[in-house]
């Protein structure tokens, strides 16, 4: 079973009705698997590459694994889901856009992925492995932002 970072951008009131009742939550969730639903995002089996680049480049991991662990949740996976409040998604998207995913990328050597140990184990020296964390940074700030210009939240977790 591969583990996947998933990503889900709320209204601060679905936020709030997620961490209220995180059963019925999970629930609504499982009904959007599969769909083309927006608010859904995921960068595969990238998430642990992306946070040590992001580490790397003074960027916090909590844009991978969130922050608040949410009370009560049961394990989606990988451990129980965590939230992203709207303020701290605007924080960490401004972040996200002061950088540079080619630059942070080149930055980290494939040895030190090996040395770090980092999921997924193997294939690191391949270039198109680059161009894959490369696209999926993209991709995440892109989510961040538009998260952050309507106002929301997030919820995370490692599926």
């Amino acid at each position: 079973m591969s583990m996947i970072g998933e990503y889900l951008r709320l209204a601060p009131t679905d936020l709030e009705r997620a961490v209220s009742d995180p059963d019925a939550f999970r629930e609504s969730v499982e009904d959007l698997y599969g769909s083309e639903d927006p608010r859904l995002f995921d960068v595969d089996k990238a998430w642990n590459a992306l946070a040590l680049v992001l580490e790397r480049a003074g960027v916090s991991d909590a844009v991978v694994y969130g922050d608040d662990e949410i009370p009560g949740a049961d394990d989606w996976g990988y451990g129980p889901p965590r939230s992203l409040r709207p303020e701290r998604v605007r924080e960490l998207a401004g972040r996200l856009a002061d950088v540079d995913p080619a630059r942070v990328v080149a930055a980290v050597s494939p040895a030190e992925l090996v040395a770090e140990e980092t999921y997924p184990t193997g294939g690191w020296d391949d270039p198109e492995t680059a161009l894959w964390l490369v696209e999926n940074l993209t991709g995440l700030a892109r989510f961040f932002r538009e998260a952050a210009d309507a106002g929301m939240g997030m919820v995370v977790w490692i599926g």
